[in-house]
């Protein structure tokens, strides 16, 4: 098939599709394409500019972060080119159409076939490739640019040809993952843009592979197995571009995202800080911006039970004045960006933090950050010094929340630990400020990690005190059963102080307090004053 042959072949819905998906007036897509073209500075998302001649590259000479790479070897430059179209001059649309060409060849000619090109051939770049390739050609083709004028451009044919059979392979396919979502959804896509039977067994695969994908990842209650909220906005995202899929006649694969829809928003809405953003819970990065709920009760609470999907969310005001989010997590129905925190809690007050986890740090799973950052030690949860089991496969039991209406107490048992573990949240007092967590096991190395974050702890005969801008927290268990208080802890894995991280690749300083380590059972007490 030529060039020709496959402009030919482009479905009559596919310029529907393009002007519902594509608006071309994005500005800062827009200074992206002209920093990249006109000053040789590559921007990735999260990271500093790069000095990067996309034009004559080797492909595998910058040293950087794997997301950095990830993003690259995708070809945003394309999706650049295309989201920001009526911004450009006229000679700048032809210019900037020119550059791209090129820089598709440099990585064909370095890339493509390069070993040593980091993620080159990685399932999720692989994929988003193919789908700006796609979107890129079929764009221009709308636009009447000159795809195709020259015999030299045959090669895109080839290429979309060559990732559709890549991502087609099963051991390229990252089965129940958001990849293999991603991988599923765009392969899809891509086929049902053209016409030709050639395309029909790809689209015979992804159809079956995306109506797969979008069952198991999501619960019946519409909450993303890979329990991150950022993760949840994500792929609400996805389910709604599932519904562009409807103008190509795919009404299962469109119904079936609309059916999870409205549960998945819902989800989001509940674990939405009142000040519009996410929670840092998992791998959620700081400031994404999540649905606000309803507003927050005065007095009593508003109870959000998730628990078959392994979340509680408890909504209220302390003293009718300082709105709160608590939020006792403990679930594992994916191994995918897995965090080592099953009954973990995470308390903010009017905006603030109180308690939480370490964040992301970056996605790089033999990082020792990151593995610290994922592991229960930085996490707000129990911790004994057994290690922890992080394939499901392996739990003796699955673990699960329960929420006592009656007496306004949350309850969870994890047995990630190889043990049963249990704890008890008591909100009832929460209102005037308490909080009574009761942690209890088989073992006697029992201890109560508390994450708080880069703010300073005052430790005292009454407990661990730390003051916030409104408000003071203190912390405090029966002493008798505690061996230990301690904060800037230092682990084996990492010979630093205890790390968060906000933002992607940066990392500061932690306080966390470790309670108790003499018992089977603790009991810790929570004052906000």
């Amino acid at each position: 098939m030529s060039i020709n042959n496959l402009k030919m072949g482009i479905a009559s819905e596919t310029k529907l599709y393009i002007d519902k998906n594509i608006f071309s007036r994005n500005q800062t897509d827009y200074n992206k394409l002209k920093k990249l073209f006109s000053e040789r500075k590559y921007e990735a998302n999260s990271f500093s500019d790069v000095d990067l001649d996309v034009l004559n590259f080797d492909w595998n000479s910058v040293k950087c972060d794997r997301n950095w790479w990830w993003q690259l070897q995708a070809l945003p430059f394309l999706n650049w080119y295309i989201n920001s179209y009526k911004v450009q001059t006229k000679e700048e649309r032809l210019e900037y159409f020119s550059l791209c060409l090129k820089a598709i060849l440099c990585w064909i000619n370095n890339g493509k076939d390069n070993k040593d090109s980091p993620l080159v051939w990685h399932d999720h770049a692989s994929a988003f490739r193919l789908k700006n390739l796609v979107n890129w050609f079929i764009f221009c083709q709308v636009a009447e640019l000159p795809v195709g004028a020259d015999v030299k451009v045959n090669w895109l044919e080839d290429l979309v040809f060559e990732h559709l059979d890549w991502l087609q392979d099963d051991k390229n396919y990252s089965i129940h993952t958001n990849h293999g979502f991603d991988q599923a959804m765009i392969g899809l896509t891509v086929s049902l843009m053209f016409t030709h039977d050639d395309f029909e067994p790809y689209r015979r695969i992804n159809r079956e592979r995306l109506e797969n994908e979008v069952t198991f990842a999501f619960t019946v209650e519409g909450v993303h197995k890979e329990n991150s909220p950022g993760y949840q906005k994500a792929m609400l995202g996805r389910l709604r571009q599932l519904t562009s899929l409807s103008v190509f006649g795919e009404d299962k694969v469109t119904k079936l995202g609309e059916h999870y829809i409205a549960k998945a928003e819902s989800f989001l809405k509940a674990i939405t800080l009142p000040n519009g953003y996410l929670p840092i819970i998992g791998d959620t990065r700081s400031e994404d911006k999540g649905l606000v709920d309803d507003e927050i009760p005065e007095e009593g609470y508003r109870v959000y039970d998730y628990s078959s999907s392994g979340y509680l969310i408890v909504k209220g005001k302390i003293k009718k004045k300082h709105s709160f989010t608590l939020i006792f997590k403990c679930c594992h129905d994916s191994n995918y960006h897995r965090h080592d925190d099953d009954l973990m809690i995470y308390l903010n007050v009017d905006g603030e933090t109180l308690l939480g986890d370490g964040g992301l740090g970056l996605h790089d799973e033999k990082n020792p950050k990151r593995k610290y950052l994922r592991s229960v030690h930085a996490h707000t949860m129990p911790v004994i010094n057994r290690p922890f089991i992080r394939e499901r496969s392996k739990l003796s039991l699955l673990p699960k929340l329960i929420h006592e209406t009656n007496k306004k107490v949350l309850s969870g048992i994890s047995y990630g630990y190889g043990i049963k573990v249990m704890r008890e949240i008591d909100y009832s007092n929460l209102n005037n400020g308490l909080l009574i967590v009761r942690d209890e096991c088989d073992d006697q190395d029992l201890s109560s990690n508390w994450i708080i974050g880069d703010r300073d702890i005052t430790l005292s005969n009454k407990g661990v005190k730390i003051e916030f801008s409104n408000f003071r927290l203190v912390i405090s268990s029966d002493q008798s059963k505690s061996k230990r208080i301690m904060h800037g802890w230092s682990s084996n894995e990492l010979s630093t102080n205890s790390i968060f991280s906000k933002k992607y690749g940066q990392f500061s300083k932690c306080n966390r307090v470790l309670l108790g380590g003499l018992d089977k059972s603790l009991e810790v007490r929570l004052k906000i004053e």
